[in-house]
């Protein structure tokens, strides 16, 4: 279990990592999954090359129903990228089926990451972002936060990030429905915006005032 330092250290990190990623690679035009390995870079620069994984498998077969659960829909879910808590985790994948975390899949995974999140480019695609899948990527993580408090009451959540970058540059992304959605729907997800235009990085948390 993590103790609120440490945690606050893991956020200071993955924040850390965020802001230089976008603002290092916000004018590049690339597919996502090459944002995501850059990302990944550079969250290795912060924790180690065996502490982050890319897409482990989580499934969601077995957890409560809810309306939340039916939104997500499938039965299982790959955060972009995480962060374990201590270096030399397995991360199951399916590619991989050799290694194993605490569990081979399912909630009990999520005991050994300190960080889920997901990770949305603009400039992937050509109308800009999709705010349907963003949300979607939301309710994902608010889903595995909502399971893991249910099963696991005493111990302590991965931090959960849904990452923007606004580099579209002809598509500007509007955040406020997102925004309203996030703290409505998920307020355990932490929304980070970037864009790379000349106005400065959105404070998610000054978007919408209650």
């Amino acid at each position: 279990m993590t103790t609120n330092a440490s945690t606050e250290q893991i956020a200071n990190k993955f924040e850390a990592a965020w802001t230089v990623f976008a603002q290092t690679c916000g004018h590049f035009w690339a597919g996502e999954p090459s944002y995501q390995a850059w990302f990944a870079h550079y969250l290795i620069s912060q924790f180690g090359i065996d502490r982050v994984a890319r897409e482990p498998l989580i499934k969601i077969l077995d957890f409560t129903p809810s309306p939340l659960k039916a939104r997500v829909g499938g039965g299982e879910v790959r955060p972009d990228v995480v962060v374990t808590i201590r270096p030399g985790i397995m991360m199951p994948h399916y590619a991989n089926r050799l290694g194993k975390a605490s569990d081979e899949s399912g909630l009990g995974l999520l005991r050994d990451l300190a960080v889920i999140s997901e990770l949305k480019i603009g400039a992937s695609a050509q109308s800009g972002l999709d705010t349907k899948a963003l949300i979607r990527d939301i309710d994902k993580l608010s889903l595995l936060l909502a399971e893991f408090k249910v099963k696991h009451p005493d111990a302590t959540a991965p931090l959960a990030y849904v990452c923007v970058l606004d580099n579209h540059g002809r598509q500007q992304f509007n955040p406020e429905k997102v925004q309203r959605h996030c703290q409505v729907e998920a307020p355990g997800v932490k929304l980070r915006i970037f864009s790379t235009d000349a106005r400065p990085p959105i404070n998610p948390d000054r978007l919408i005032t209650r």
